[in-house]
């Protein structure tokens, strides 16, 4: 038996492509185009026409992707045409150009798979318009201007996405937790991210799928992030420990705040005890260096001062976790060189080890704890932006 050939179109058309960069064709017809992503295009032919085909389906798109899509594409004069059809997996969308035979030349035929790629790309950049998260399953029917073929799009009820345009405008729905968080073109980790929003930014999450979501921005600006953590409005969200505290708009972390109000107490509390009752604002400061020192500056206004700054740090917008590790460094290596002085006070002064505890007050402990509470919400905050 003869080995059937393949049409004369064919054959011209894959002449035509080998010549050109970025094209190849198999026996088939089915041509590939280089790109990010590539492009699978497939060729049909019959005495009438070649018909230029590309399918491709987009998972866990709704049917607001249905509607964008059928809006922007040019409805008269041209032989595009295309269709989407929605179901549970996603949205599949059909776009097909042709060149009749009669007048098929590498010309026209260059010309009509420009235009179908042109037309991917136009789709590819078109926004959702996001339909209702209740809405029920719909038909749509879309006229085709040229055939006048009656093409039939039946969406499935979407319930993964809620309202972003409305008549009432945008209204947003969750902000940026206070650590920041980085956004995606695309829900895929293995992409590098578009931007890092900054903490606080106001959103509406558009779409969810799985731990990813899709959120806009009041600018009409959308990506994606981690659904796990976008902060609800008026609920709590998981920062620095545990959940924040909102006092009218004012973020307060957990953490940090329970450290800077131990460290503020500590330093009205007794430092040294037994014989006198001395707080940090009558130890001077030199005598974390000097056992004979004494007067002004005092030891208390470093506590106070580090609480202050502790205090802001847990009410930042922006947290700044490295800054709240060294203040609560400060606090206990502050705190450690008080206790190495008085021990060294007492054994040159002939006491034992034990007689440190009988002249230590509440207040070193205090302080010292607070330092490491406050570590500990610098580690969290930091692992939480991260």
């Amino acid at each position: 038996m003869a080995e059937k050939k393949p049409p004369e179109a064919l054959t011209n058309i894959t002449g035509w492509l080998e010549d050109e960069n970025g094209f190849t064709i198999d026996d088939a017809g089915d041509v590939t185009i280089a790109g990010d992503p590539p492009l699978d295009i497939q060729l049909t032919i019959d005495d009438q026409r070649v018909t230029i085909t590309h399918v491709t389906t987009e998972a866990g798109a709704g049917a607001g992707r249905v509607d964008a899509i059928i809006s922007a594409f040019p409805d008269r004069g041209t032989t595009l045409h295309a269709a989407a059809a929605v179901d549970r997996s996603g949205v599949t969308i059909t776009v097909t150009n042709h060149v009749y035979v009669d007048g098929l030349s590498r010309q026209s035929f260059m010309t009509a798979l420009n235009d179908l790629v042109a037309s991917i790309d136009t789709i590819g950049a078109v926004p959702s318009v996001v339909a209702t998260a209740t809405e029920p399953a719909a038909e749509t029917r879309v006229q085709d201007p040229v055939t006048t073929d009656v093409v039939e799009v039946v969406e499935s009820a979407v319930t993964s996405e809620v309202a972003v345009e409305s008549v009432g405008g945008w209204v947003p729905t969750h902000r940026v937790p206070a650590a920041g968080m980085r956004a995606w073109a695309e829900p895929d980790p293995s992409q590098q991210p578009v931007t890092r929003l900054e903490a606080g930014v106001e959103l509406v999450i558009a779409e969810q799928r799985g731990d990813w979501a899709r959120v806009v921005g009041s600018n009409s600006w959308t990506g994606w992030v981690d659904a796990r953590r976008i902060q609800e409005i008026g609920a709590a969200s998981a920062v620095g420990g545990g959940s924040s505290i909102n006092l009218g708009g004012l973020e307060l972390r957990p953490l940090p705040l329970v450290g800077a109000a131990a460290l503020l107490l500590s330093a009205f509390l007794p430092w040294v005890s037994g014989f006198a009752s001395v707080n940090s604002l009558d130890v001077a400061l030199s005598f974390l260096w000097d056992l004979n020192a004494a007067g002004a500056p005092y030891l208390g206004w470093v506590i106070i001062g580090l609480a202050a700054v502790t205090l802001a740090l847990s009410a930042a917008k922006t947290p700044n976790p490295q800054l709240m590790q060294l203040v609560g460094v400060l606090a206990v290596a502050t705190t450690g060189a008080f206790l190495v002085q008085m021990y060294r006070g007492i054994t040159d002064s002939g006491g034992a080890f034990g007689d440190v505890f009988d002249f230590l007050g509440i207040a070193p402990w205090v302080s010292l704890g607070a330092g490491v509470v406050i570590i500990a919400g610098a580690n969290k905050l930091r692992a939480t932006a991260r």
